[in-house]
């Protein structure tokens, strides 16, 4: 029954948005009403004879930017963001052939003006790819790196930081299996991800230094279900904090719970995509990545 609640809920909400989205509001106060007043152009209006919900959502993404010339300057930055965002809006409904095809079509006409090309590259980090994205998905966030990458009038120092976030990701999609990483254990002795042997490994990355993931440790450690499944071999707890090993760092790293495995590596972080700390990831038996940076109230959910 939730399920299918769920499932109505979603349908609603999409149905309600590409109406919204038609309609200029006369409600709300502040600068959000303004934005909405300030679009850029008129949305799409998707067909009577288009029924479904992805259906419909397809085709306001294909159509989204048709009334917008990418040659002209972009000249009031916050009223097109505001206008991205509505795009991205559709992303989660749409099917991803549809979204990631018209992203590079996107991408393809804004190379018309250098400078708005830069602003989408930087509004779909916000939208996509910051901690504070309201919708994170890296398949859908790729497509713009790469086209970002793969453009030529840009310059290297240009692309170097989309380079990186690009580097992160293509590491440690979901879906795929984990890179492999030595870690130094309190004991002094090393050990390798991929030699863990376990039905499925909590990768817990962390940092001594914030405090954030003491509490995170704290509320883990202490968390019945977790230790329940750690006990019965349900899971391993990988804890990886992000520094390098030394003495002082290892006798106060064996205070933290006795019944996970409990490293260090100053570099992973250059190879795993964490954008928020602390950062968990969910490995299978082959070490494939089922979901990442998960928070540790997302994991406690997650395990009730």
């Amino acid at each position: 029954m939730n399920n299918l609640l769920d499932k109505a809920l979603s349908i609603v909400m999409a149905l309600f948005i590409s109406v919204s989205v038609n309609q200029v509001s006369a409600q709300g106060v502040g600068s959000e009403v303004d934005v909405v007043q300030q679009r850029l152009f008129e949305y799409p209006e998707v067909p009577d004879t288009i029924v479904s919900l992805e259906n419909r959502t397809n085709y306001l993404v294909q159509h989204f930017w048709e009334n917008f010339d990418f040659s002209a300057p972009i000249r009031d930055e916050r009223v097109f963001e505001a206008t991205f965002r509505d795009y991205v809006t559709f992303f989660k409904y749409a099917h991803k052939t549809i979204v990631v095809s018209n992203i590079k079509e996107l991408m393809r006409k804004a190379e018309s003006n250098k400078a708005n090309f830069l602003l989408i590259a930087e509004v779909a980090e916000r939208a996509l790819y910051s901690p504070g994205a309201e919708y994170w998905s890296d398949e859908v966030y790729v497509p713009f790196l790469e086209c970002v990458i793969e453009n030529n009038m840009l310059k290297k120092e240009e692309k170097a930081r989309y380079k990186y976030q690009l580097e992160l990701l293509q590491n440690s999609l979901m879906g795929q299996k984990a890179m492999n990483f030595e870690m130094k254990l309190v004991d002094g002795s090393k050990l390798k991800l991929w030699d863990i042997d376990a039905k499925m490994i909590f990768l817990f990355f962390n940092d001594d230094e914030c405090g954030d993931c003491s509490i995170a440790r704290l509320r883990l450690s202490t968390d019945v279900n977790l230790n329940k499944m750690i006990d019965s071999g349900e899971v391993v707890f990988v804890c990886v904090y992000m520094e390098k090993y030394s003495d002082e760092w290892a006798q106060k790293a064996r205070t933290d719970s006795d019944k996970w495995i409990i490293g260090a590596n100053n570099e992973v972080a250059d190879k795993y995509d964490l954008r928020i700390q602390p950062s968990v990831y969910i490995l299978d038996a082959n070490k494939v990545i089922l979901d990442k940076n998960i928070s540790a109230d997302g994991i406690k959910q997650l395990l009730n």
